[in-house]
């Protein structure tokens, strides 16, 4: 498949190149504007106007220089989506456990308000008057 370190359009493009196959003549076969293939060799995906379009025109263009569509979408995939950080694994975490306290919280002062909270507390925490 893909040579270490090479991006979707590098390799693309690399293909495109060995078999002397111009850039123009892919988006004549193709039917994709050029503007849109040389965003796809520059991995400028941004600027197609949509997921769906960067998936089926990178398909098509992977057919075209005889490559394996779907290991190059693979390949898309795991160069558009970069593993999530342990930072954002910890914010979602916190997220999580301020969530929980919001919900308490919440639970509390609606009981204070003399409002029924959304879990029962089991035993009065109030004293019953004589």
């Amino acid at each position: 498949m893909a040579p270490q370190g090479m991006t979707v359009g590098q390799l693309l493009q690399k293909e495109r190149e060995e078999k002397s196959v111009s850039l123009e003549l892919v988006a004549k076969k193709t039917r994709i504007k050029l503007a849109f293939l040389q965003a796809i060799e520059e991995d400028a995906f941004q600027l197609i106007p949509s997921e769906t379009y960067v998936r089926g025109f990178i398909r098509s263009y992977a057919k075209l220089v005889q490559l394996n569509p779907d290991e190059i979408l693979n390949l898309y995939r795991n160069q558009a989506e970069p593993p999530p950080s342990s930072l954002e694994e910890s914010s979602a975490s916190s997220n999580r456990h301020l969530k929980q306290i919001k919900n308490h919280l919440f639970d509390f002062l609606t009981t204070m308000a003399g409002g029924t909270p959304a879990y029962s507390l089991g035993k009065s925490v109030f004293r019953h008057k004589d």
